[in-house]
């Protein structure tokens, strides 16, 4: 057969969804000037951390703050360390990603070696996302050894309601050419391209249909599992057929080089979240950061392995505290540019935002105590600016994503094993 009109991979990826709109404006007469819009940031990395310098010694709002955070002084009135939180469904030490942002027991399905569960900022897109050309951007880290990546299974943090891996952007060179890069393709092609994956997508759904009566119940459940991903499809097609008219701005700046450095990848990856953000793109990002390559940067040769089974005095443990001080840096830097956005209603966008910095893992095999940060203030009502030490090792960490579910306006009664909103902190 002779195709007369080829359409390659690199066409399709940025053909699809790849315009973006401009930023809310008082004069559009949409935007709600008395109440602004609320984000979530979710930022998680692999192993654990330099346990020792990382959680505070005293609690409340004149705790010392630790080596790891000595560049977030000057937002310490901004953010609080959260203690003593943890998944209690985890079961294998290096999935800390896989498990962060669903609390899910991934071996708790009978038949199944692995089974996860919707991610919690999945649910939030669900509110947040409905005016917004992305419903959510999952980010995911460069790509780094797989023998040595300490993340579990994933494409990124988020998982859809099916409990499947959704994938996320490897490269800040891919995210600006998402974000920015489809000029070269029009509209009516764009429009093409939407119809022809539609019509796969009714071909599969019409051919599975027609043998479902011949299916053992095993196998029927496999397809019913499938759908659900058919139909997460279809409902990122409404959304890139609902955008693919809509007017786009130029990029704030020039596309990034091709050879970065881990610690430029992670905070130009910023300056797009930033980007995406400010143009009300999306209202919901995840990032699982690159981890690896900090350690080379930073004049260590160690792997990341070897951080999570040492002790302080050793090198692998002074490694670990370098890259903590830099990832912390890097989020100092994330939230220095949120606070310059300005809102409509004269507040700024880190103060209508909740950044989620944090593991599943502290040190060697620990799943408990996981390293959690929240910075930003979430539209008003959170108490920061200090170290919260809750009642044991036992307290959920669904009780964060619980509270900040509701923080933003999607209403449930829990989320996974919560217990209820998290004290202290949410008012």
């Amino acid at each position: 057969m002779i195709y007369t009109n080829p359409i390659t991979r690199r066409t399709v990826l940025r053909g699809l969804g790849s315009t973006i709109c401009l930023p809310m404006l008082e004069s559009m007469g949409e935007t709600n000037t008395t109440e602004a819009s609320k984000r979530l940031i979710f930022l998680s990395y692999a192993w654990g951390v330099a346990k020792n310098d990382w959680f505070p010694t005293e609690t409340g709002a004149d705790y010392a703050l630790p080596a790891s955070f000595k560049h977030m002084e000057r937002h310490r009135k901004d953010f609080s360390i959260l203690s003593h939180l943890s998944n209690k469904n985890a079961s294998q030490a290096h999935w800390g990603c896989t498990t962060w942002l669903t609390s899910a027991d991934v071996t708790a399905t009978p038949g199944k070696k692995f089974q996860n569960t919707v991610s919690v900022d999945q649910l939030a897109a669900r509110k947040l996302g409905r005016d917004t050309r992305f419903t959510s951007l999952a980010l995911s880290n460069a790509k780094e050894g797989k023998n040595d990546s300490g993340f579990g299974p994933g494409l990124s943090l988020s998982w859809s309601d099916a409990g499947n891996p959704i994938a996320g952007e490897t490269s800040a060179i891919g995210l600006f050419d998402r974000l920015f890069g489809a000029g070269e393709v029009s509209p009516a092609e764009r429009r093409y391209l939407l119809s022809k994956q539609r019509s796969v997508l009714d071909a599969v759904i019409s051919n599975a249909k027609s043998m479902n009566h011949k299916l053992t119940s095993t196998d029927r459940q496999k397809v019913d599992e499938y759908f659900q991903s058919v139909r997460e499809i279809e409902v990122r097609l409404d959304k890139s057929e609902e955008w693919l008219d809509k007017p786009k701005p130029k990029a704030p700046f020039d596309r990034p080089k091709a050879k970065l450095t881990t610690s430029e990848q992670i905070k130009i990856t910023y300056d797009l979240i930033v980007a995406a953000i400010q143009t009300d793109m999306t209202r919901v990002v995840t990032y699982r950061q690159p981890t690896n390559g900090l350690f080379a940067e930073l004049g260590f040769k160690v792997e990341g392995h070897k951080t999570t089974h040492t002790a302080k005095g050793h090198e692998p443990y002074a490694a670990a505290l370098a890259r903590d001080q830099k990832q912390l840096e890097l989020v100092a830097y994330l939230i220095d540019k949120l606070k310059a956005i300005k809102e409509v209603n004269g507040s700024s966008v880190f103060d209508n935002s909740l950044i989620a910095y944090g593991g599943g893992i502290t040190i060697n095999h620990d799943v408990r105590d996981t390293p959690t940060m929240v910075a930003g203030h979430g539209g008003g009502g959170l108490n920061q600016g200090q170290h919260y030490r809750y009642e044991s090792n036992e307290t959920p960490l669904a009780n964060l994503w619980y509270s900040m579910l509701n923080q933003v306006g999607y209403k449930t009664d829990s989320f996974m094993d919560s217990e209820g909103k998290l004290k202290g902190l949410f008012t």
